[in-house]
């Protein structure tokens, strides 16, 4: 840390530092001082920019907002390019970077950054040990996945996306403005774009056998996923999710609440975060 602020005094940033010590303490360091800053500066994983997204949109705050990673995965900084394993050039991105408007979702009334997602391992994300994943990182998640893959299950699903229908069995379905979801290219080749105003619908069928699941991991892998005839991928403003019996979310890789019946909107151009060009 020291270093981190070192850097910004060099580059004649006035730097103002708090540490988070629990849960939502960054949303309340942003609702209580965010007013006061030109720049607002996130150091954390996801959950914490997600806290710091949720002070800003709700504050209406137009100042840029910079992120230097330090979680496991950081889905949403790989996607956005920023430095995931280099804090220092995290903090160059910011210096020397401009402010890109970029779409959050809302989750009922709950802000998330890159993903609203249901079905298997969405509760790896969670539920993996925290210890493990800072020591790991996505590894972590997929530890357990050789285990999990013995009892999947179907999701049914019914889901309204801007006046369409969709209803199925589903492996996983998603609201996403992200190329990888849990450190998986889900979308690295789908024309995902962060400020177009919309987000990616994703919705993967339930496998019939082990040829669909084995070609979906190819897919996968070879980053085509979204020609496979078992995945939807549509990009949508408004999305419901409707189910048969209360269904876990994660949200940016925090749990999210069991639902029946939610809906997943997008907040256009809702923070300018800072990217190098």
């Amino acid at each position: 840390m020291p270093s981190i602020i070192t850097k910004f005094d060099d580059a004649d940033f006035d730097v103002k530092t708090v540490c988070t010590l629990k849960e939502k303490n960054a949303y309340d360091i942003v609702k209580e001082l965010g007013e006061q800053a030109d720049i607002i500066v996130c150091v954390g994983g996801d959950g914490t920019l997600k806290e710091t997204v949720t002070g800003i949109i709700e504050l209406g705050l137009t100042a840029p907002l910079g992120y230097i990673p330090m979680g496991s995965t950081n889905d949403f900084a790989r996607s956005l390019g920023i430095p995931r394993n280099d804090v220092m050039a995290a903090v160059d991105n910011i210096i020397e970077g401009k402010p890109h408007p970029v779409d959050i979702g809302l989750f009922e009334n709950e802000a998330f950054i890159y993903v609203a997602a249901f079905g298997n391992f969405c509760a790896l994300s969670y539920t993996a040990n925290q210890k493990i994943k800072n020591a790991l990182g996505r590894v972590a998640y997929y530890l357990p996945v050789a285990k999990d893959f013995l009892h999947m299950r179907p999701y049914h699903a019914r889901v309204e996306a801007d006046g369409e229908f969709y209803e199925d069995d589903y492996f996983l379905g998603a609201a996403s403005n992200s190329y990888g979801v849990g450190g998986m290219p889900l979308l690295k080749n789908a024309g995902v774009e962060f400020d177009d105003g919309y987000h990616e619908l994703v919705l993967i069928r339930m496998f019939k056998n082990v040829k669909e699941a084995l070609a979906f991991i190819k897919d996968i892998a070879t980053r085509n996923i979204k020609d496979n005839p078992m995945v939807k991928i549509r990009k949508c403003k408004n999305i419901r999710f409707m189910f048969d019996e209360p269904t876990a979310f994660t949200l940016d890789g925090e749990f999210g609440g069991d639902r029946l019946d939610v809906t997943a909107k997008t907040l256009e151009h809702a923070v300018n975060i800072i990217i190098k060009d």
